[in-house]
């Protein structure tokens, strides 16, 4: 029997002249033949499906071996049944009931057929094989079911061309809340860029143009020292820092537009103006000197130390309220942390000058409470770029993030807030020791399978880098070998395995 990638989406092959193929959909197809032996002589072929992208694959074999007239759906138990378990299953089912449309998307669903797979042939195969779902009996009465006999093909076999890589604008995510973290301004704001770029919902704007947009982003800053980004790369073009804002005018006047009350003639307002000049009414606050500091003076605890820009019996019918909604400084082990709101955010052309506007500000406030300047974290529930922004972002990540060497591209200064793994094999078995960043030792973790321990590390939640989990992994790794060879582990380096030759 001809089979789609067979080596990519493995298949088990059965009685090659019935009519019949049956899906486990997330159980094993062996566990269930080893099961049900009698599946290997009433099915032709036996395999899964993990995703909606398997029903291509599906649809694929289905072209192949013309003379398979029943497609059995056996999705039955935990896995199966879940969210994902059905996603596919929900498409197969969408596309015998409702069809395709000539755009190849099923009717009813947002699922397009791959381009490589003909239409009309999918109409042809949805007429002439039966697909019976068999999900809702246990393996011995579904297999108990097929009524598989030979028969001749409906038409002749089709091999599609392979699909080819798809270049989409937006990849797949969480879609809603993302953080990211950097040592500086520049360093998290690149991170935040290349992230809207390669996740980010292309959609509309209320000002006629496109953007691609994050939801709940938030982008922390550790280690800012100064008033000005010190580590822009030499190769940005002047137009670049123009447009960013990563100029000493552009960021001088965020300043003065976070630190001063006053407002400029034909401006209604501005950050400063809301936050140390709030009036509703006769009433006037300085929300810095009175919310900010003064809460954290009279009690360095205070959950109280929270700022808003927002007026709302001029903002709810505004049609420009203030982007900036609300700041909040914290105390956590006598450093002062600063947490920014931004109910929307032009994060290309406006966020570096925000961000080095609410550090000023902060430093303000941590030197009148007498605290050392913590890390700031900037939250922007609409993090977006513009489409007239697009080329200059695509260009900005390729260049510090696509066409880089990852080795030039790791911060070793930088490493993971929740700690590190230190590793060693001992007595045959392996520990991952967690260790704070000073060095002290938190916990320890033993076991003698590199995939338990990794299992148990993520489960734990322990590591909070995506490069740091990995490392982990490979070290595991190593470690394990190195165990079962009888042979010396050291962390972060080669394992010496002799090779011995023989006569």
């Amino acid at each position: 029997m001809p089979i789609f990638q067979d080596n990519k989406y493995p298949v088990i092959l059965g009685n090659q002249k019935a009519s019949t193929g049956f899906c486990t959909v997330w159980n094993q197809a062996d566990v269930a033949i080893k099961a049900s032996p009698e599946l290997l002589e009433k099915a032709a072929i036996i395999g899964t499906l993990y995703s909606r992208q398997g029903v291509n694959v599906v649809l694929r074999n289905l072209a192949l071996n013309p003379h398979i007239k029943t497609l059995v759906l056996w999705g039955h138990g935990p896995l199966s049944n879940t969210p994902f378990g059905t996603s596919g299953t929900d498409i197969l089912k969408a596309l015998w009931e409702n069809g395709v449309g000539d755009d190849s998307i099923i009717v009813g669903t947002s699922f397009q057929i791959e381009p490589e797979i003909d239409i009309p042939v999918v109409r042809t195969m949805i007429t002439k094989v039966e697909l019976s779902d068999l999900s809702e009996h246990d393996l011995y009465t579904a297999v108990s079911k097929i009524e598989s006999s030979e028969s001749e093909p409906y038409m002749d076999s089709v091999d599609f061309p392979p699909p080819a890589i798809r270049e989409i604008s937006t990849l797949p995510s969480e879609k809603i809340g993302f953080t990211v973290h950097g040592n500086t301004v520049i360093e998290a704001w690149r991170k935040l860029v290349f992230h809207i770029m390669r996740y980010g919902t292309v959609k509309g704007s209320q000002y006629g143009m496109e953007q691609k947009e994050l939801l709940s982003a938030q982008w922390v800053i550790h280690n800012e020292a100064g008033s000005f980004p010190e580590d822009i790369p030499a190769d940005w073009p002047d137009e670049l820092k123009e447009t960013v804002g990563a100029t000493k005018s552009a960021i001088e006047q965020y300043h003065d537009v976070f630190l001063n009350a006053n407002t400029k003639e034909g401006v209604s307002y501005t950050y400063g103006s809301r936050l140390r000049d709030w009036k509703l009414g006769d009433q006037v606050v300085d929300q810095v000197k009175e919310g900010l500091i003064g809460s954290l003076v009279e009690s360095p605890d205070s959950r109280r130390a929270v700022a808003t820009t927002l007026i709302p019996s001029q903002d709810a019918q505004s049609k420009s309220p203030p982007c900036l909604i609300s700041v909040q400084c914290i105390q956590s082990e006598g450093k002062l942390n600063m947490i920014a709101s931004f109910r929307s955010h032009d994060i290309f052309k406006a966020a570096i000058p925000n961000a080095f506007g609410l550090i000023a500000m902060h430093q303000e406030v941590a030197e009148a409470t007498g605290f050392e300047r913590g890390s700031m974290c900037i939250q922007s529930h609409s993090a977006h770029v513009y489409e007239g922004d697009f080329e200059h972002a695509e260009k900005l990540i390729n260049c510090a993030y696509l066409e880089r060497d990852p080795r030039k591209v790791f911060d070793a200064l930088f490493g993971d807030k929740r700690g590190s793994i230190i590793i060693r094999v001992e007595d045959r078995e392996i520990i991952a020791e967690h260790q704070t960043g000073e060095g002290a030792v938190i916990a320890e973790y033993r076991g003698n399978s590199a995939h338990d321990l990794a299992l148990k590390i993520g489960h734990l939640d322990i590591v909070s880098q995506v490069s740091h989990a990995l490392d982990i992994g490979m070290e595991l790794q190593k470690a394990e070998h190195a165990m079962k060879l009888g042979i010396g582990y050291r962390q972060d380096r080669p394992l010496e395995i002799k090779h011995v030759e023989t006569a």
